[in-house]
């Protein structure tokens, strides 16, 4: 890896065996081939399920769900999940060790949400998939949820979380975001200066946002514009949280970001913003970690750290917030 990038032994080594699953005749042969590869690489770093979890399939409101239970007796918080792929990437097997661990280690009840893909099921799909199935988890139990997602579904908790507020429906317990996306691309001075990054460069944002805001080819460009123009202000609040005039009165966050992901200044301007507002916001930026990287957690010390970070704020959310209240 190159000086610009200075990757530590088992950090490239993650990298170069995730990218041995997208050579370049699998791009070249579109976007089921690219789901493909991308459930073989994840089912390549997926780690043996806990004993100590049990997991069903089933939906609300419509929406395929997997909820993870764990068998610890002192377990009663809820967490939602939202798995990260680029808005077209990715489904319940895709993070299923992740979360069958947490649920294991954080003495939680995950439900993981199978979200409509893009561009097939462009915004607002996927975004009022999960607001379906956080007002189906409350009318099953009004107490507060915790909302965690990576990549294009900390994207989407972000906007959660603002169209709850703007609805007055009830705020979750507080929402954990890790390495969001959050800016149109572009737009923010990290989208350049770490444009080629390792598993995420600049061009791959922009092909998911082509495919998340409409109907296109993900190359033409102007197809792409024309769609984000018929967007309502508020569909690009919702696509671009960063876009919001004010992120007050939203749950306390944690954001956890990467050091060589072009996302960066995503988590940097979005904490600040929350601080502004006056909200509870917590940032760490994982030194050495690359984007993706919740699927090396048990392979290399950064992807660990990121685990740990977000269990430690688990544990502590938890033991603050009281279930049904």
């Amino acid at each position: 890896m190159s000086q610009k990038y200075p990757l530590s032994p088992a950090m490239l080594e993650f990298v170069q065996r995730s990218e041995s699953f997208f050579p370049a005749q699998i791009l070249e042969q579109g976007l089921e081939a690219q789901r493909k590869a991308y459930h073989a690489m994840t089912d390549h770093f997926a780690r043996v399920q806990p004993e100590t979890v049990t997991w069903d399939d089933e939906q609300l409101n419509g929406v395929e769900v997997r909820r993870y239970q764990s068998l610890h007796p002192e377990n009663a918080q809820r967490l939602l999940f939202v798995h990260g792929g680029g808005f077209y990437l990715g489904s319940l097997d895709s993070h299923h060790s992740f979360c069958a661990q947490l649920a294991d280690d954080c003495h939680l009840n995950i439900i993981s949400i199978d979200y409509r893909l893009a561009p097939e099921a462009p915004y607002p799909c996927a975004l009022d998939d999960l607001l379906n199935v956080y007002q189906a988890l409350l009318l099953e139990d009004p107490g507060q949820i915790i909302l965690l997602g990576d990549s294009a579904g900390a994207n989407l908790i972000a906007a959660l979380t603002l169209r709850t507020r703007d609805r007055s429906i009830k705020a979750a317990a507080g929402q954990i975001l890790i390495y969001p996306a959050l800016a149109l691309p572009g737009t923010l001075p990290s989208h350049h200066h770490l444009a080629d990054a390792p598993l995420l460069d600049s061009a791959s944002i922009k092909f998911c946002l082509q495919n998340y805001t409409g109907p296109s080819n993900g190359e033409d460009n102007q197809q792409t514009a024309d769609s984000w123009a018929n967007l309502s202000a508020n569909a690009r609040v919702e696509i671009a949280p960063l876009l919001a005039s004010s992120l007050a009165d939203l749950p306390a966050a944690l954001i956890l970001a990467a050091q060589f992901d072009p996302l960066i200044d995503d988590a940097q301007h979005y904490h600040q913003r929350l601080r502004d507002a006056g909200g509870r916001s917590s940032l760490q930026v994982i030194q050495g970690l690359v984007h993706g990287g919740l699927h090396g957690i048990g392979l290399s010390a950064e992807a660990d750290q990121l685990y740990q970070a977000i269990c430690s704020h688990l544990t502590d959310l938890c033991s603050t917030t009281e279930h049904g209240k």
